[in-house]
Order: C-alpha cells, then structure tokens, then sequence
C-alpha cells in the first residue's frame, strides 16, 4: 500500500484505498459445508436485478461501477434466491478475474441461511466446472469473513488485495 501510494503522489494522481481485503479459499470441494436448499428457488441474475444490486452495494458510487455489475450480470455466473413474487432477496455474483462476490441479502430477509445457499451453489458450480474458488473479504468485514470460514473457506494470510481508485 505504501508503494501505491507513493508513486501515486509522485506522479500526481489523486487516488483512494477503497479497500483491503483478505483472499478466501475453498481448494477442496469436500471442505464445502452442505447446505440444505429444499423450498429455496435459484435463479441467475439478469440486467433487470443491476439496479436493485447497485442499490445495495456500497461500492457502486460511480457509473463504471455500475457497468461492471451489469457486465457480472450479463456475462458471468450469479444466483439469486428469489422471494415469491419472483424478486431476488439475496444475490452473489462473479468478478471478471474469477472471485465470487457483492454477497449480499435484503436486512429484512437476513437469518434465513440464504448467502449460505448461494455461495454453496456458486462454490459447487465452479468446481463443476474445474474453476478454483475464491472471493475477497473486506479486512473490516468480520460477519463474512466467519461466514465463508465457516463454509469451509481458508485464508491465505500472505496475500491482501486491495480496491484503489485513481483520478487521471
């Protein structure tokens, strides 16, 4: 962070730590807790759910953020447990370099077990697929970090990544 920082000042550029996040683990798809998803109904996001997710996500402040979440939703794996009017409650998505996340579920839909449900169905998709299974917590953001430990996710301490802004 440091070096960021330093060579940002030197040359000038206005730039903002967003973010530092740890890096999560799932290397072995029977560490996966199982999950029951009986009566729960899975769907994929699509375009019409970028400004319910917008909406939510704290770091959508911007309209290249929000274009990414649209190319997540129309390009990359999600899944969304849908209420019974057929409107997500509960989402998670897939960032262009691999990583699940923007977990998040409605405050009034929180306790049910669903960001269990999804990441379950996500982490189970991508090794399917062969895919590795990652995703990054905010340092701060101690509720999901014991979220995914407890989905049987490890962390690699030597690793941080982190979210940064520059204004060019």
């Amino acid at each position: 962070m440091e070096i960021v920082k330093a060579v940002a000042s030197e040359k000038n550029v206005p730039s903002n730590i967003q973010a530092v996040c740890h890096r999560m683990m799932l290397d072995d798809a029977s560490k996966l807790r199982r999950v029951d998803c009986s009566g729960i109904c899975l769907k994929s996001l699509d375009e019409s759910h970028v400004d319910l997710v917008t909406r939510t996500w704290k770091f959508a402040r911007n309209r290249e953020v929000v274009g990414m979440i649209r190319n997540m939703a129309r390009n990359f794996p999600s899944c969304c447990v849908l209420d019974a009017e057929g409107k997500p409650v509960s989402w998670i998505l897939t960032y262009v370099s691999g990583a699940i996340g923007v977990l998040y579920t409605l405050p009034e839909h929180r306790g049910k077990g669903y960001a269990k449900v999804l990441i379950s169905s996500m982490a189970k998709k991508f090794f399917g697929h062969g895919y590795p299974v990652f995703c990054f917590i905010e340092e701060e953001n101690l509720v999901s970090y014991q979220l995914f430990k407890s989905m049987g996710f490890s962390e690699d301490p030597s690793y941080r990544a982190t979210w940064s802004e520059f204004n060019f």
